[in-house]
């Protein structure tokens, strides 16, 4: 069941926003966000996730990936938040997925129609670790 999310996460990429990577050096930063009813019911009830048109999910990711090798999944301390176009902040609450070979970082926002919202995220590999940081902007429509 377990790679069902990843598979899942991988078919929602292609009908939301593509996911964008920012490299750091020897790592990968993976972001994307997509609307929380494109998953299943199955899934949103095993992970607790709400499905609905206004709700959007972040999805985080960091792997690395020496010359010729598989990228590898790596664990992560993740944060961030979101401003709206009126300066309002809204921090992220991040729900680590781990399936062992993976993982990854969710966290749900509430999108309107004709939205624009500005992402900060932060992720590090550790507590000391300097901040890996992405800024980026999504425009929301909800249908």
């Amino acid at each position: 069941m377990k790679w069902l999310l990843s598979v899942l996460l991988t078919c929602v990429v292609s009908l939301a926003h593509a996911e964008q990577v920012q490299s750091f050096g020897r790592y990968q930063l993976h972001f994307n966000t997509f609307e929380s009813a494109f998953l299943t019911p199955e899934i949103a009830q095993q992970y607790g996730l709400t499905r609905s048109k206004g709700q959007g999910l972040l999805n985080i990711a960091v792997t690395t990936q020496a010359d010729g090798e598989v990228p590898q999944s790596q664990p992560a301390i993740v944060s961030g938040h979101i401003k709206n176009l009126m300066g309002q902040i809204i921090q992220l609450s991040f729900q680590t997925i781990d399936e062992g070979d993976a993982v990854y970082y969710l966290a749900p926002f509430r999108k309107t129609d004709d939205e624009i919202l500005k992402f900060h995220i932060e992720a590090k590999t550790s507590a000391d670790a300097e901040p890996m940081t992405v800024d980026f902007q999504r425009h929301f429509y909800v249908d």
